[in-house]
C-alpha cells in the first residue's frame, strides 16, 4: 500500500472539510432551521418537535457522531485554512475575493456563537438534567428569556445570519471545487441560487427570533415526570 504524502493528505483533508461542511453540518443546520421556524406557527408545533428529538434512542452518540465530531473537524480546519490562507481582495477587490474572506469571518464568528448557543441550550440542558419530556418547556423558557433583550436578539440575529451565509457561500464553493458546477455560466446560476436559499433560511432563522420576542409562552411537559 503506498503511503501519503504530505500533500495528499492535505487534499483529504481540505476535500472532508468541504464535505462535512454540506453533510453533515449543512444538512443539520437545514433540519435545525426548519424544525426551530415550527414556533412561527404555533408553540404546540414546536413543543413536539423538540420532545421528538430528545426521545430519540442513543440521542448523545448521534449528537456526538453526527453534529459534534464532524463540527469540531471542520472548524479546525477552518481555523488552519485561515492560519495558512491568504486573501488578496483589499488588492484585487473582485467579488470572489470579498466572499472567500467573508467566508472566512462568518465561519469563525458562526464557531463562537455554536459555543455559545449550545452552551445555554444543550449544555445548561444536561447540567440540569433535562430529559425526554423535560427538555422542551426547559428549552423553551430559556429562549423565552433570551429573546426578551436586546443583547439576546443581537448575538442570534449575528449568529444566525453567519451561519446562513457561511453555509450558502460555502455550498457553492463546494460544487465549484468537486466539479459539480463547470463553467461561468454555471457558476453563475449556482451563486443565484445559493444566494436565494441562504436568504430563505436567515427569513426562516430571524422570523423565529422574532416570534419568540412577540410571544414569550411557557409550557408545560406534555407528559409528566
Amino acid at each position: 500500500m503506498t503511503k501519503l504524502d504530505k500533500d495528499e493528505i492535505h487534499y483529504i483533508l481540505l476535500k472532508l472539510h468541504s464535505l462535512t461542511g454540506i453533510i453533515p453540518i449543512g444538512a443539520f443546520l437545514v433540519i435545525h432551521l426548519s424544525i426551530n421556524s415550527l414556533r412561527t406557527v404555533g408553540v404546540w408545533p414546536f413543543q413536539l418537535a423538540i420532545d421528538a428529538l430528545n426521545n430519540l434512542p442513543f440521542l448523545i452518540l448521534i449528537e456526538i457522531g453526527f453534529i459534534y465530531i464532524p463540527l469540531l473537524f471542520h472548524s479546525l480546519m477552518g481555523f488552519y485554512i485561515i492560519h495558512v490562507g491568504k486573501t488578496n481582495m483589499f488588492r484585487y477587490r473582485y467579488q470572489r475575493n470579498w466572499l472567500y474572506t467573508m467566508q472566512r469571518v462568518t465561519g469563525a464568528i458562526t464557531f463562537l456563537f455554536l459555543i455559545y448557543h449550545m452552551g445555554t441550550t444543550v449544555g445548561a440542558k444536561l447540567w440540569e438534567g433535562k430529559h425526554h419530556f423535560e427538555a422542551a418547556p426547559f428549552l423553551i423558557d430559556i429562549l423565552n428569556g433570551e429573546f426578551q433583550t436586546w443583547q439576546g436578539i443581537v448575538v442570534y440575529t449575528i449568529g444566525i445570519v453567519s451561519a446562513t451565509f457561511h453555509f450558502s457561500n460555502g455550498v457553492w464553493g463546494f460544487c465549484v471545487s468537486w466539479g459539480i458546477l463547470i463553467g461561468k455560466n454555471a457558476q453563475r446560476n449556482g451563486a443565484i441560487v445559493f444566494a436565494a436559499m441562504g436568504l430563505g433560511l436567515t427569513f426562516l432563522g430571524l422570523t423565529t427570533v422574532l416570534e419568540f420576542n412577540m410571544n414569550p409562552i411557557p409550557v408545560e411537559a406534555t407528559v409528566a415526570g
